[in-house]
């Protein structure tokens, strides 16, 4: 009984295996998960070609502006406001042109640029944003 239990296991193992490696095939693979992680290139150009850098200014703060920018009270904002009257994620900033877009999130108590209510701007530098009671202005350099 023993006997055949080893000769169907073997036969069960032996199906499974599929193709050895070969012994260069191994020292290859071994090598590739011990190397280093490889460098990652960047796939867009220098600042300079996408216009000038854009900043917030907030209680004589200066808050440097990236793409995917993120404004609210939620933990993943950049951007974390403690006021009430501003949502999870209230609004958000990404590339237009040369310039930079500011887009409300579909927030509850909305989104003010120069005083007026928007869903989304182009922003210009010196323009006032506020989000519930905190003003933010907007600066480029």
């Amino acid at each position: 009984m023993k006997e055949g239990f080893k000769t169907r296991l073997r036969s069960i193992i032996g199906g499974l295996k599929g193709k050895r490696l070969q012994e260069e095939e191994v020292k290859q693979s071994r090598e590739e998960q011990f190397a280093p992680t490889k460098r990652y290139q960047v796939a867009r150009g220098p600042l300079e070609e996408w216009g000038k850098q854009g900043y917030l200014i907030c209680n004589s703060e200066t808050i440097p502006l990236q793409p995917g920018f993120l404004v609210g009270r939620g933990m993943s904002c950049h951007l974390k406001l403690t006021d009430p009257g501003c949502s999870r994620v209230h609004a958000s900033f990404s590339r237009a042109g040369e310039g930079w877009l500011l887009k409300d999130n579909s927030s509850r108590n909305g989104t003010f640029l120069n005083g007026q209510p928007i869903q989304s701007a182009v922003l210009k530098s010196g323009d006032r944003i506020q989000i519930g009671q905190t003003v933010l202005v907007y600066e480029e350099r």
